[in-house]
């Protein structure tokens, strides 16, 4: 299974995503406010070089195809100037790296935003400030705990292979307490349980979130990039 645990995290709604122009400057915060609310995406063809530090070495190189084969988004956490702060896939939890807005990049504000909630076991779709839903979720068990951070949706692929529902949606995040002898990869994801898992809303997974299938159904139109937000 090319994601990381046989439990998940869960997702949203419907939204487009419409591009904007690049701008102004900040400083990185566990809920970015709505004007850095942003997400870069890499042009087709293209490679861009994450720096350390605006204008410093290289941290990472992405290229514009995730390895599930969607077009890779990187998402803005904060601006300086011309520079724009980013979390991504190929980075790891809670690493942050610098973009230059003259990047092959194209920039988009998606509409939507989701929010877990470990300790209530919640999931909250928001459109803007406004609620859209919450769901409950399954978790991580205490010894491969689902991971708290700042994260986004890079892929959307189907679950049916592996008996894990309709739709997998992946997360730029990774789990780095995987059980011993774990071979489901390490991304962080969400999707539906395994026939033998129990009732969603308990801690069962190996780090990801797990949700209903009727849930799973009402967020297939998610689009990548979407923000995500795990906090304990």
């Amino acid at each position: 299974m090319p994601v990381s645990c046989r439990s998940v995290v869960a997702v949203l709604a419907v939204a487009l995503v419409a591009p904007v122009s690049a701008s102004a400057a900040g400083r990185p915060a566990a809920r970015p406010p709505t004007d850095a609310a942003l997400v870069l995406r890499i042009e087709r063809g293209a490679k861009v070089q994450i720096r350390r530090v605006p204008a410093g070495s290289t941290l990472a190189v992405a290229s514009w195809r995730t390895p599930f084969g969607s077009v890779r988004r990187l998402r803005v956490v904060a601006r300086r100037g011309d520079w724009f702060a980013v979390e991504s896939d190929v980075l790891g939890n809670g690493v942050v790296g610098w973009v230059p807005r003259t990047a092959a990049v194209r920039l988009e504000r998606p509409r939507f935003s989701l929010e877990a909630d470990l300790s209530e076991r919640l999931l909250t779709v928001r459109e803007g400030t406004r609620v859209v839903y919450r769901r409950r979720v399954s978790i991580g068990v205490s010894t491969s705990p689902t991971p708290s951070g700042r994260f986004h949706v890079t892929d959307r692929i189907s679950g049916e292979p592996w008996g894990l529902g309709c739709c997998i949606l992946v997360f730029s995040g990774t789990q780095p307490r995987l059980p011993a002898g774990w071979r489901g990869g390490n991304r962080l994801a969400v999707h539906g349980r395994p026939r033998t898992a129990r009732p969603v809303g308990v801690a069962s997974s190996a780090g990801c979130l797990q949700a209903t299938e009727a849930t799973l159904r009402d967020l297939t139109a998610i689009p990548l990039g979407t923000p995500v937000v795990i906090h304990p």
